[in-house]
């Protein structure tokens, strides 16, 4: 273990992804899900390897139930209440939701403390990450208030505009995977610079059902 974990739960995910299952009313729509799966192994090979753990090991946690109704587990609110970085996928399906919502409620209660290092890196443990493009109009103020991540950098000046534009999921679609690689490259990056620097303290005590959680998202956009 390295020396500047030694104070994280070194069971506690590094890293959560929340993002918002695509399904339709009688039909489950894979190919947009499977984006997410195919981001968070990427982006979970690329933490692994920066902090040189062994292969296999999933240094993040994402919800791989796509049952709606059946998604807040034992497994899911430990996570949220323990791993170090929180990481949503904004898009306007995740501001519709309110398991997103709620997930986002979770980590937010949470009291971050800085470890060390010269300067804060995140003030608050959460890295919006844009995978589908949403206009700054739309974001609730709990979002907007924390800066979309944008990597720097990169191969090419333009690779970070045209992330900031379409959206991972766009790029994927736009057949860009220079620099959707790229990109997911640096927010692993970023990723292991916050767990690095900064310790967020477990929410004891661990919630074991929604009740008291509050849709963030949907509290924010009506005082807008």
């Amino acid at each position: 273990m390295a020396p500047d974990e030694d104070d994280a739960d070194s069971h506690a995910p590094v890293f959560f992804v929340s993002y918002a299952q695509f399904t339709t009313q009688h039909l489950e729509v894979q190919e947009p899900n499977q984006y997410v799966m195919e981001f968070f192994d990427e982006l979970s090979g690329n933490v692994s390897q920066l902090l040189g753990r062994r292969t296999g090991e999933y240094p993040g946690f994402l919800d791989r139930t796509l049952v709606g109704g059946q998604r807040w587990t034992r497994e899911l609110f430990l996570a949220a209440a323990t791993c170090q970085v929180f990481v949503p996928l904004v898009s306007p399906g995740l501001l519709r939701s309110e398991w997103c919502a709620m997930e986002w409620d979770v980590f937010s209660r949470r009291k971050i403390v800085r470890r060390k290092g010269a300067g804060p890196v995140s003030e608050s443990g959460i890295l919006p990450v844009a995978w589908i493009h949403t206009e700054p109009d739309e974001l609730p103020s709990v979002v907007s208030d924390i800066q979309i991540f944008s990597p720097v950098g990169l191969p090419d000046q333009a690779f970070a505009r045209q992330y900031l534009e379409d959206g991972l999921f766009g790029l994927r679609q736009l057949g860009q995977n220079v620099v959707y690689r790229a990109v997911v490259w640096r927010l692993a990056q970023r990723i292991v610079q916050i767990y690095r620097t900064h310790r967020v303290v477990p929410l004891a005590p661990v919630p074991t059902g929604t009740d008291g959680l509050t849709n963030v998202f949907a509290n924010q956009q009506e005082v807008a």
